[in-house]
């Protein structure tokens, strides 16, 4: 028996202490989708997080055409630090494996920073992203036509100062494709990007300016295509924003507070 789109409930056996939900949105089997909550277990249980709440969520495309029409997202509150795997897959099984392996190299290098307390010293370490890490493929987008795309989901942050190392280091650990933050030396609102199928980062050069526009010219841009995102600076509050194109086909949109 599959689970139909949009049902979200409490994950039977989650580990002790640790909530678990589980959202299944499309023709999810109810196996398949408890074999991704188990794979979550396992995990927690093998690396030790002390994850305090954590939510699965598996999402089965409709459209026909998509290779990897199965997308498994994971994000875990570990005291208080916010860890997420994402991945697709051609069945679910196959994608709750791999996810099982994202998310454990994540908790793995959280650990491992949590132990040295030396964050940004410019040492590499074993589990260090830049040489640990597989690159993810980029995602499929659900082939929405243009007339038909909105901004369906919205986030405003109080960023924090960081610099661009820190910026990697936390769009690694959300396994984010990019990361707004302030730059703490600059005090500017920028983004790093993860530099696609190299598997490495692309940081804003010194100095450069992104583009002040309006909601509706940064919708322009993402209309346009060749770019999964547009970073740009409110006309009003000067402040950096990110426009995105997210799975389904509509987009999202992060601002800075």
């Amino acid at each position: 028996m599959a689970r139909s789109a949009h049902r979200s409930t409490a994950a039977p056996g989650a580990v002790e202490g640790t909530p678990v939900e589980l959202t299944v949105r499309g023709e999810v089997p109810e196996e398949a989708a408890a074999y991704a909550v188990r794979k979550v277990e396992s995990v927690l249980e093998a690396t030790r997080a002390r994850a305090l709440y954590a939510h699965v969520v598996v999402v089965v495309s409709q459209n026909p055409a998509q290779d990897q029409p199965v997308r498994i997202e994971v994000g875990l509150d570990v005291d208080g630090v916010p860890v997420r795997a994402v991945v697709s897959g051609h069945d679910a099984l196959e994608a709750a494996d791999l996810m099982k392996d994202r998310l454990r190299r994540r908790l793995v290098r959280l650990r491992d920073r949590e132990r040295t307390r030396h964050r940004w010293t410019g040492e590499t370490s074993e589990h260090e992203w830049r040489h640990g890490d597989q690159p993810r493929r980029q995602e499929p987008h659900f082939p929405r036509p243009v007339e038909e795309r909105t901004v369906v989901r919205r986030k405003t942050f109080a960023l924090v100062p960081l610099t661009a190392e820190e910026a990697v280091y936390e769009m690694d650990v959300l396994d984010h494709d990019f990361y707004l933050y302030t730059d703490r030396e600059t005090g500017r609102d920028s983004v790093t990007v993860r530099g696609g199928v190299r598997g490495g980062v692309d940081m804003e050069p010194p100095g450069a300016e992104p583009p002040t526009l309006s909601e509706a010219a940064a919708r322009e841009r993402l209309d346009a295509g060749g770019e999964p995102f547009v970073f740009y600076l409110d006309p009003g509050s000067g402040r950096g924003r990110v426009m995105y194109w997210r799975y389904d086909g509509h987009y999202g949109l992060i601002s800075a507070e």
